[in-house]
């Protein structure tokens, strides 16, 4: 990756992760709309920060669905450029209005539908310590708190997490990264221990197969469009 290609999607991704993390607390701090509906895979966070349900272009939040794609993600499905931007029939977004069912690398599947660049969480309260919560990072990160050379957006070079406050921070990869335990009794480098046990980790299949395993550690993430699970 050239420096001028690295630095850009840098760029993108802080801008992504900030946008998402806007859209969570207009949604669920200003206006009041509920994320505690049971499990939750991708699909629905996303129409749910999106405006499902809402009956005016005014009700939606987050209308452009080309921040949930990274810059250095090969594997992002293609999107439809009038997404998110028009209602359907019975005045709701559908996930097909989200992301269009094809794939420039291979043969079209759900899974790739699906996919995305970072790695929401899902089901948080709306009372969470919002500075020190994380709310979404990018894909890659295992249990050890280091990004995977094969999985990561960036390699193993690191990878960027998003707090609820919207603040980015950037976690080297030559060390691992270290969050605030949910029950603040220290720190962890288990992204897991970081969030409230009635939150959980989507990444783009909605829900299902979140953990996927590599070179023995568990990976953060589900591995679409490579043919490994």
């Amino acid at each position: 990756m050239s420096a001028i290609k690295l630095k850009a999607q840098k760029v993108k991704d802080v801008s992504n992760l900030q946008k998402i993390a806007e859209a969570w607390r207009e949604c669920a701090i200003n206006r009041g709309w509920t994320f505690d509906t049971g499990e939750m895979g991708v699909t629905q966070f996303v129409e749910i920060l999106a405006g499902l349900g809402r009956t005016s272009t005014s009700d939606m939040v987050l209308n452009d669905a080309n921040v949930y794609i990274s810059p250095g993600d090969k594997y992002a499905s293609k999107l439809r450029h009038e997404v998110l931007t028009r209602l359907g029939e019975d005045g709701t977004i559908t996930w097909t209005d989200v992301f269009h069912i094809t794939s420039n690398f291979m043969n079209s599947s759900w899974v790739n539908a699906q996919r995305i660049s970072y790695c929401l969480i899902a089901n948080l309260p709306i009372n969470v310590p919002l500075s020190t919560t994380p709310f979404a990072f990018t894909l890659g990160l295992r249990e050890d708190g280091k990004w995977d050379e094969r999985a990561g957006l960036y390699g193993s070079k690191g990878g960027y997490v998003v707090y609820c406050n919207g603040h980015v921070t950037w976690f080297d990869g030559s060390k691992p990264a270290r969050f605030l335990k949910w029950n603040q009794s220290g720190y962890t480098s288990d992204i897991r221990e970081a969030i409230p046990q009635t939150a959980w980790i989507t990444c783009g299949n909605d829900g299902t197969d979140t953990y996927c395993l590599s070179d023995g550690q568990l990976i953060l993430l589900y591995h679409a469009g490579t043919g490994e699970d």
